[in-house]
């Protein structure tokens, strides 16, 4: 999946989005990140997932949320993990 990674405005944090329309399968993309090790805590509307320290918050949309980050190539990294285990919704 292609993105695109942005610090977000006077935080340290970074968004990593879809560069195409998605839409995950929150249910299907929380057992493939518990399979791969990560212990997820799902919400209502999102998933959290706690990452080496980082709380990193993964939509619907297929938007990213890593914090903190301050690293623009090592948010580009996880976050190509995380999308490389997340289902899009009808796969």
């Amino acid at each position: 999946m292609k993105f695109k990674v942005e610090r977000i405005c006077c935080y340290d944090s970074m968004s990593a989005m879809p560069m195409d329309r998605t839409r995950l399968d929150l249910k299907a993309s929380e057992m493939r990140l518990r399979e791969a090790g990560f212990e997820v805590e799902p919400q209502d509307l999102y998933l959290t997932v706690n990452i080496d320290e980082m709380d990193v918050t993964i939509y619907p949309g297929g938007r990213v949320l890593i914090h903190p980050m301050n690293d623009k190539a090592k948010a580009k990294e996880l976050a190509q993990k995380i999308f490389d285990l997340l289902v899009k919704e009808g796969s």
